[in-house]
């Protein structure tokens, strides 16, 4: 009864990661922008590593925490991310000797798997509609997972900045993006570092999604929060890496799904109960 109970935590953990993940892609507000603001030119902005980021490699063990509705369940897990290729986010059991849930994340589309049901769901971000109607789409994800600062319309950042408003207050520097599909973004960049602390996202000033990033560290040759912690409404998904590196790999999706059930996305997350 025990082991039934923690196979269903460990997929109660990996649907809260998976739709953290999706959610957690939010913004905030925007105006119009000039060339420099306060004591920040352009030319510093882009300099920022939360805008140009040499990191195209990240692996770590990591512990997932969530909190949904007061109820809080624990896991550890895996992530490896290749930068413009996609990424790979696993739910482990028994120590890690058991994955028992993944999610495959690429530019084109997202398979998410569940060993224990034998089930998978394949889509592409277009068939999502929320994700649609938002404009979310792989990049995001993958800056936010990142820790960089994105552009809603999927083009280089770099490009983007200019229609960002910024300010400075406090020792940050505030990135707000012009609202688009109802979403706006807003970046909160250390000034003296140049690293992302806080991504806020809204949409129609009805709901926030905060992804915060605390515990910073050296990762190749940039700084790289070790804590990353999705918010909005009563949930919370916390990501703890442990010991994250930048080593080249080669990412390696699952290709052989013949003994699994393919379902739709609606019917694989209403399976889960608590």
């Amino acid at each position: 009864m025990k082991r039934e109970r923690k196979s269903r935590i460990c997929n109660i953990m990996a649907v809260a990661a998976m739709l953290l993940l999706l959610m957690g892609v939010g913004g905030c507000a925007s105006k119009k922008n000039s060339a420099s603001a306060g004591s920040v030119t352009m030319k510093e902005l882009k300099s920022m590593q939360a805008v140009s980021s040499s990191l195209s490699h990240l692996s770590s063990k990591v512990k997932l925490t969530a909190n949904i509705g007061g109820k809080e369940f624990s896991a550890n897990g895996n992530v490896r991310i290749k930068r413009g290729e996609g990424m790979l986010i696993s739910v482990n059991a028994l120590g890690g000797l058991i994955e028992v849930a993944r999610a495959e994340l690429t530019p084109k589309k997202m398979l998410l798997i569940y060993r224990l049901g034998r089930e998978y769901a394949e889509v592409s971000y277009s068939d999502i509609e929320a994700l649609e109607r938002l404009g979310i789409d792989y990049s995001m994800v993958e800056a936010i997972m990142l820790n960089e600062v994105f552009a809603p319309d999927g083009k280089p950042v770099e490009k983007y900045l200019s229609k960002m408003d910024v300010a400075v207050a406090n020792g940050e520097i505030l990135l707000t993006t012009e609202r688009e599909k109802g979403m706006q973004y807003t970046f909160h960049v250390e000034q003296s570092s140049g690293s992302l602390q806080l991504t806020r996202g809204n949409y129609d000033n009805k709901l926030s999604v905060d992804c915060n990033y605390s515990d910073f560290s050296t990762v190749g040759a940039r700084l790289f929060p070790r804590q990353i912690r999705f918010s909005v409404a009563n949930y919370k998904l916390d990501f703890k890496l442990s010991s994250p590196k930048a080593d080249s790999f080669k990412l390696n999706g699952t290709t052989d799904l013949s003994s699994y059930k393919k379902v739709e996305v609606s019917t694989l997350l209403n399976g889960i109960k608590f």
